[in-house]
């Protein structure tokens, strides 16, 4: 029911018995690889955790200080075997069982900031606040995520709207924002082994966020 997979020398620990996905989205391998070449001496900040990938490869990566957020208690809780798997002490670094969209606006009243912002949102969703609709919500979260990026901070988005192209997730991500104050480039180019994103079809689409 558990084992224990590597990607690129990472640990993860993997389970058959916890939803669809045994613990890894495997198309989010490149950008794993960016994240833990793009942290080192930075503060980063990992939401819609899931079993956190991300964050494991940014502590690997030489990061100051990684957060993540997750809203579930089991997720966290297997984010943290992960880091020990990876003999990364999960003390030395800040886990928060919330909702993301409360976790920021509550960062936003303590000035409080990162570096480098992962963000991996679901298309839909439901907790205990409510439930979660990232074509309705997605304007909000840029809001959110740009006010807590530091100056020069980058982020790092990617989301699964398949009905969606690129230009529109970003078209609908700049909607409140100043757009002079933003600088979009792409993700890493996918492996050999996933088709190359056309745009529309694929399903991962996504983007890095320089704050100007």
């Amino acid at each position: 029911a558990q084992w224990v997979a590597q990607e690129g020398g990472v640990k993860y620990l993997l389970k058959t018995d916890s939803g669809f996905s045994p613990g890894l989205f495997l198309d989010q391998r490149e950008n794993r690889k960016w994240v833990r070449k793009n942290s080192k001496n930075k503060s980063v900040l990992n939401l819609f955790a899931y079993t956190a990938g991300f964050s494991v490869n940014a502590a690997l990566g030489e990061a100051t200080q990684v957060t993540t957020v997750d809203v579930s208690k089991k997720f966290l809780e297997w984010s943290q075997e992960n880091f020990k798997l990876n003999e990364v002490d999960p003390k030395k670094h800040d886990f928060f069982s919330q909702d993301t969209l409360l976790f920021l606006k509550g960062s936003i009243k303590r000035n409080r900031k990162w570096d480098l912002i992962i963000c991996d949102p679901p298309s839909f969703g439901r907790s205990k606040d409510g439930a979660w609709k990232l074509e309705k919500d997605l304007p909000e979260l840029a809001q959110l995520l740009v006010s807590c990026l530091n100056k020069k901070g980058k982020l790092l988005f990617t989301c699964n709207l398949e009905r969606k192209t690129r230009h529109e997730i970003i078209s609908l991500f700049s909607k409140h924002l100043n757009k002079s104050q933003l600088h979009f480039a792409r993700m890493p180019m996918q492996a050999l082994d996933y088709e190359v994103t056309d745009e529309v079809q694929n399903l991962m689409k996504g983007f890095i966020l320089e704050l100007k």
